[in-house]
């Protein structure tokens, strides 16, 4: 069967939903994309048995098919071919050839039934603002785990409300902690730990709608799993299991020592410290007092480094160790011009947050050996 397809209609979809996808997964099938037209309507679906993508697009073919076609190679084919041309797929049993303009490519392909699509329950689904849910999971996802043996860190802690959308992300050494207004109240609170695999394709997805930020999601959750729905994406995912530590008990009831900052004089400061800090534990030693804070690192060579800026501090003389990495992310997501630290003595995590008054983020860095 012959149909024609538009490349521009076709390649972002694909684009999203082959992120996914893995060639070298020992289910053969799963390193191809689920290619299913009915009712004028194409679904393209990856999956490697943890996290599903598909896209919907509408197209102009009537008739009824489905096939798997090896996602990499189509995305490359479809990237490569020109943007004028349309694009004929002649879907046959084992093979689809590729044509458009004087190009042709032959690919190997696996029956659809083969594919394990999964079907999306009837959840009740909670609706958040794109840009909402982009910004909050772009603030603390950086601090998931990697890894981790203790596998509920290496994900990113979703919790829902009444009154607010909180998620929080931490990998023992530190903790990040966003939240959004819920618009969309729904009278119960539901928690679930989301894999990082799937917030990286999230994010992906989310930052194709840059130019539509109103535009709305449906998350729904179960004991298992969580689905977004974002205009024509689709992404499902399984949960962690296992109980995330209680973030609440990690922020201290008192920090007697507050640290104001600008923001891009301690990241300039930090940047060229790092250009000598140990290249395995990138430290930073700070020691602060009332009008100065003083940065210095060092490595294994005997080489170092220092550096001074002003700051407006009101606590007593602290001398303390981070990972400047740590901070320099934090700096990234913190939305005003002076930063905020507060912190007890040296063998305390500091906790960091906007100065503004608005911003209800915080992050919480444990210090270090320098």
């Amino acid at each position: 069967m012959i149909i024609t397809l538009d490349k521009k209609l076709l390649i972002e979809p694909l684009r999203i939903v082959t992120g996914v996808s893995e060639s070298k997964h020992s289910l053969a099938v799963l390193g191809n994309v689920l290619f299913k037209i009915s009712e004028g309507k194409l679904l393209m679906v990856c999956s490697d048995l943890e996290v599903e993508v598909s896209s919907t697009i509408s197209c102009d073919v009537k008739e009824n098919l489905e096939t798997t076609i090896p996602s990499k190679k189509l995305l490359e084919i479809v990237k490569a071919l020109n943007d004028t041309e349309e694009i004929k797929f002649n879907i046959e049993e084992t093979k689809t050839t590729i044509t458009s303009g004087k190009s042709k490519f032959v690919l190997g392909t696996i029956p659809a039934k083969e594919f394990p699509q999964t079907q999306q329950k009837n959840e009740e689904k909670q609706k958040i603002n794109i840009s909402a849910l982009d910004k909050i999971i772009s603030e603390t996802s950086f601090s998931m785990a990697f890894n981790d043996a203790r596998h509920f860190l290496n994900g990113l802690f979703f919790e829902i409300s009444d009154e607010r959308i909180t998620v929080v992300a931490t990998d023992g050494h530190r903790l990040a902690m966003a939240t959004t207004k819920n618009t969309d109240k729904k009278n119960t609170t539901t928690t679930c730990i989301i894999p990082r695999k799937c917030i990286t394709e999230l994010r992906r997805i989310l930052g194709s709608f840059k130019e539509n930020k109103e535009m709305l999601t449906e998350v729904s959750v179960n004991s298992n799993e969580i689905v977004f729905n974002i205009d024509h994406f689709v992404i499902k995912s399984k949960l962690i299991e296992g109980n995330y530590p209680d973030y609440k008990k990690v922020f201290p009831d008192s920090l007697p020592n507050k640290l104001l900052v600008d923001k891009e004089m301690l990241r300039a400061a930090l940047q060229r410290m790092s250009i000598l800090s140990n290249d395995q534990f990138k430290g930073v030693k700070l020691l602060i007092n009332k009008s100065e804070l003083k940065l210095t690192t060092n490595t294994p060579s005997q080489e170092e480094g220092e550096d001074t800026i002003g700051c407006n501090y009101d606590g007593d003389t602290v001398e303390v160790g981070f990972n400047l990495n740590y901070l320099l992310e934090v700096i990234d997501v913190v939305d005003s011009k002076e930063l905020k630290l507060e912190l007890n003595n040296a063998d305390s995590g500091c906790l960091i947050s906007s100065n503004s008054g608005t911003s209800t983020n915080k992050y919480i860095i444990m210090p270090m050996r320098v």
